[in-house]
């Protein structure tokens, strides 16, 4: 409620009050006080009136400005966040392979590796350097940020040099605002017999919609433990690292290991003969 509100009152009750002294000058003062009465109550009514529409308009005003600096923060929160996370250029090359443009792009590929396995040793991270050829598995890796909350089938596979799909795996995946950490649950089983020249590919899609292609190749394994494979293109980031330090990773699927023994005794029965 303003100033000038007040004062209006203020001058109306005193004009008021001084027509009904003039009145009760000259009529019954009893009449004059009960008039005096009423007219105070509906005054001070009319004010405490007022007062509760300034006050509710304050306090939705209030509202809506704690709202927006509320949202404001978490703005600021998620965009430091975004920041302090980066974005490795190799995806970008591996978005830009499939055709997108990094820049315009509403699902964007903001890394993409493998994880390789050998034995009992926990799993590696590469990226873009070459894979020993004395790995077991291989599982692919891509973290995905989106604008918005979205629902749909990511699509993994892996092709050799001559581009022949030596791995497939599509699920379906519910996929928050921000980054989302995803990997297949199945690997790659790498062999003895795999021809593992030239230029590997990884192409990962969404809905049928190719995101990216990622290259890798196979070097000679050389006698230096991998698990001391340090550098960038190892570095583990927050979701590989929640996911190694919890065990999670996902097991080999049934189907890959019944194809992998079904490949070993078929080459074990071509040896013999």
């Amino acid at each position: 409620m303003n100033i000038d509100s007040n004062n209006r009152n203020t001058l109306l009750l005193a004009f008021i009050l001084l027509m009904l002294g003039a009145v009760a000058l000259a009529e019954s003062a009893g009449l004059v006080v009960m008039i005096l009465i009423v007219l105070l109550f509906l005054v001070r009514q009319f004010d405490n009136n007022q007062l509760n529409q300034a006050i509710g308009a304050y306090d939705d005003e209030d509202y809506a400005l704690e709202r927006e600096r509320e949202w404001g923060e978490l703005e600021s929160r998620e965009h430091r966040q975004a920041q302090s996370e980066p974005v490795y250029r190799h995806a970008l090359e591996a978005v830009t392979r499939a055709g997108l443009d990094p820049d315009t792009v509403q699902v964007l590929a903001v890394d993409i590796g493998v994880m390789v396995f050998r034995g009992q040793e926990p799993p590696t991270v590469f990226r873009t350097w070459s894979l020993p050829d004395d790995i077991d598995y291989v599982q692919p890796f891509v973290q995905l940020r989106l604008p918005e909350k979205a629902v749909g089938r990511v699509k993994f596979e892996v092709m050799d040099m001559a581009g022949n799909v030596l791995f497939t795996k599509e699920e379906a995946h519910n996929l928050e605002r921000g980054r989302n950490f995803i990997t297949p649950a199945a690997r790659l089983p790498v062999h003895d017999e795999t021809n593992l020249d030239g230029n590997w590919q990884m192409r990962v899609s969404a809905d049928d919609v190719v995101l990216a292609v990622h290259q890798f190749q196979f070097s000679e394994a050389t006698s230096a433990d991998i698990g001391r494979h340090i550098g960038e293109d190892g570095e583990i980031n927050t979701e590989l690292r929640a996911v190694m330090a919890e065990n999670q990773l996902p097991k080999m699927s049934l189907d890959d290991l019944l194809s992998y023994q079904e490949e070993e005794e078929a080459q074990r029965r071509s040896g013999g003969s």
